[in-house]
C-alpha cells in the first residue's frame, strides 16, 4: 500500500489535464474580430448554437453572418464596462432580446 501511494506522489506532478478553453470577455472578442474575423465568427457560432431554442429562437430567415453582424453591432453599442463581460453570455443576451422564444425558457434547460 506505501508503495502505491509513493508512486501516486511521484506521478501525480506528471499528470497533465487539458487546459480549460479560454473565455473571452466582450471586449476581447470584438478585438478577435478584428483580428482573426474566422476565430471569432466560430465562437459566436458555438455560443449561438448552444443557446439557441433555449435562450433565443432562430426564425430561420437571418443568416449566420448576419446573426455574427448583429452580435458585433450589439457588443460595440455596450459600455466598456458591460463589455468586460464574458462574451458568450453577452452574446447570446443580444441574441434573446433581438429573438426571443415564444415560450419562457424551462429550469435545467
Amino acid at each position: 500500500m506505501r508503495s502505491l501511494l509513493f508512486l501516486a506522489a511521484i506521478f501525480a506532478p506528471c499528470v497533465h489535464a487539458w487546459p480549460t478553453a479560454p473565455r473571452l470577455t466582450g471586449a476581447q472578442l470584438l478585438f478577435q474580430f478584428e483580428q482573426d474575423p474566422r476565430y471569432a465568427r466560430g465562437y459566436l457560432a458555438g455560443a449561438a448554437d448552444a443557446a439557441q431554442g433555449r435562450s433565443w429562437c432562430d426564425t430561420g430567415r437571418v443568416k449566420s453572418v448576419e446573426l455574427d453582424g448583429i452580435v458585433i453591432a450589439g457588443l460595440k453599442a455596450l459600455p466598456m464596462q458591460q463589455r468586460q463581460g464574458d462574451a458568450a453570455r453577452l452574446a447570446v443576451a443580444i441574441l434573446a432580446r433581438r429573438f426571443p422564444c415564444p415560450h419562457p425558457a424551462k429550469n435545467g434547460d
